[in-house]
């Protein structure tokens, strides 16, 4: 994944929900330089979403706690049951198995990515 521009995609919805007036926080906050046609153009973006998927959300966020796993261990081998973090350990475990599927031709719910 694209760190920054996942942190600059969340700025730009975070914005607009300012902008739109849909966050809890004052509309004060908002940064004026969005513009309508920054909306438009962001909505001129393919497949572009301004609510991002929770599924996705919560896939990067097991995606980049695997990656600061193997920073500190030096490996992606996270137990089963995993007690510091337990959805890390079934995430990997989970995607191993549908990798390994996916190998055998008996599924294709992983990309190619």
């Amino acid at each position: 994944t694209n760190k920054p521009l996942r942190e600059w995609l969340k700025v730009q919805r975070y914005q607009y929900k300012l902008y739109m007036g849909m966050s809890r926080g004052s509309r004060m906050k908002a940064d004026y330089r969005f513009t309508e046609e920054r909306i438009r153009l962001l909505e001129n973006i393919p497949n572009f979403l301004w609510q991002e998927s929770y599924t996705v959300f919560l896939w990067e966020k097991c995606f980049d706690e695997l990656l600061e796993y193997k920073e500190t261990f030096g490996n992606c081998n996270v137990p089963v049951p995993y007690k510091i973090r337990p959805e890390l350990g079934e995430f990997v475990r989970t995607h191993r198995i549908l990798y390994g599927q996916k190998k055998k031709g008996i599924n294709d719910l992983l990309s190619d990515e």
